[in-house]
């Protein structure tokens, strides 16, 4: 019993709680207005950036790490820094939307291409129509259908992402 409401709680966070959640759910305009940022958000920004530098400083002096993949490893945590603040920080429903049907290609989507592939479903269409036929298929179809359950997941959700103000 409580390991079934434990599990009941951590899927809630993604999971719609009502049938008719939309309309009790408070606006990405109205999120982003009535919620003020805490006094830890602007110095957290900061301090990931000045650790990130550091920490390029610290592989290329101490562990020797040549200078360009040392710099293009600190430009792609830039990059993964500036998509996590834009993704906080200006939330909108359009970021939102690509947020969960990403989400849906990477989880769902790769775990049908395994089915597909394990299932002998591609052997038979390989087998019967060709190579090119069963990767086109195999690489096509598992990720729209994840895509389109991320997107009908995001909809039921009204497109706020977990733990989002």
């Amino acid at each position: 019993m409580m390991l079934r409401k434990y599990l009941e709680n951590r899927i809630r966070g993604w999971f719609p709680k009502e049938p008719n959640l939309p309309s009790n759910k408070v606006k990405m305009a109205d999120a982003k207005t009535k919620v003020p940022k805490p006094d830890w958000w602007k110095p957290l920004w900061i301090v990931t950036l000045l650790l990130t530098i550091a920490s390029g400083f610290i592989i290329y002096f101490l562990l020797n790490v040549s200078l360009e993949r040392t710099v293009s490893a600190v430009a792609l945590t830039f990059f993964c820094i500036g998509i996590a603040y834009y993704i906080r920080v200006r939330p909108s429903l359009k970021v939102n939307r690509a947020i969960y049907i990403l989400l849906g290609i990477s989880p769902i989507g790769f775990g049908l291409w395994i089915l597909y592939a394990l299932s002998g479903i591609g052997m038979f269409i390989t087998t019967h129509f060709g190579t090119w036929v069963s990767l086109i298929i195999g690489f096509t179809v598992p990720y729209a259908i994840g895509a389109f359950i991320g997107d009908w997941i995001g909809k039921r959700r009204n497109y706020q992402l977990p733990l989002s103000p």
